[in-house]
């Protein structure tokens, strides 16, 4: 007798709660859906950068600094982004466990996916801020940071470091592990200045991002989905793990990339 094999609704319901126990960086990034009404695969965004400077000036005198805004146009192809893993009825009668854990590995992976988009596309930062050679990330490095932001509105701000980073924002005075972050962002450890920390073992080692959701956006023609497919005469069961969508940096005013400066 054949194995009765699950709905392709239950494995959406269980690859949705899979992937919220992990790391979401959607939730630090701005999630557009207007591809989905939109015909074509190809997204042109441009980056815009602000320079300029205020200066004090004397009666009648004018500035000699003019302010200006660049902007650099990319292009990027929506991708479908897709995985397979089969099992038979045999391994399922063997040990029932085979599903559940090909849809943990497979949902993890969808995860990677994702967060190496997001870190690659926060690697493109054009603001940056560093700290002492030899020394060790603090609150003063983050304060001058988020002066290169310029903000009135500091309250979207986060900060993502990688595990090496971990050990010296804990020891820094400023920190607060306060349990009650887990709410506000998976991940998070505690504050600095105010700033949520987020750990992320994607951050390149002595490095960090400080950002609000606008410098990245998530473009999506399709969420995740599941479907199933079974050839039932060889007892064989196909699970699709498929998403489609695009992730761009879309503000480089949003987004500060702190390091550790070169030895002198």
């Amino acid at each position: 007798m054949a194995n009765t094999i699950y709905e392709n609704f239950v494995l959406q319901a269980k690859l949705a709660d899979l992937l919220n126990t992990r790391l979401n960086t959607r939730a630090l990034m701005t999630v557009d859906n207007s591809l989905t009404e939109t015909a074509g695969m190809i997204k042109k965004i441009n980056t815009y950068t602000y320079t300029g400077a205020v200066q004090t000036v004397a009666m009648g005198a004018k500035n000699t600094v003019r302010g200006a805004i660049s902007f650099s146009t990319s292009s990027y192809e929506v991708a479908v982004a897709q995985q397979v893993f089969d099992y038979f009825d045999e391994e399922i009668a063997t040990d029932p466990m085979v599903l559940d854990m090909g849809m943990k590995g497979a949902s993890t992976l969808m995860v990677n996916d994702m967060n190496t988009k997001y870190f690659a596309e926060l690697a493109k930062a054009t603001l940056s801020q560093t700290y002492a050679f030899g020394e060790a990330i603090s609150y003063e490095t983050v304060v001058d940071a988020i002066q290169k932001m310029n903000l009135e509105d500091e309250s979207g701000l986060f900060l993502v470091i990688g595990t090496d980073l971990k050990a010296d924002i804990r020891k820094d005075a400023d920190f607060k592990g306060a349990e009650l972050g887990k709410i506000l962002f998976d991940g998070q450890i505690g504050t600095i200045s105010g700033v949520p920390v987020i750990v992320s073992k994607l951050v390149p080692a002595k490095v960090a991002y400080l950002a609000t959701k606008e410098a990245v956006t998530v473009y999506t023609k399709k969420d995740s989905e599941v479907e199933q497919e079974r050839d039932g005469e060889a007892r064989k069961n196909t699970v699709i793990m498929r998403k489609v969508n695009l992730v761009a940096l879309t503000d480089a005013t949003k987004v500060v990339a702190i390091s550790e400066a070169e030895e002198a």
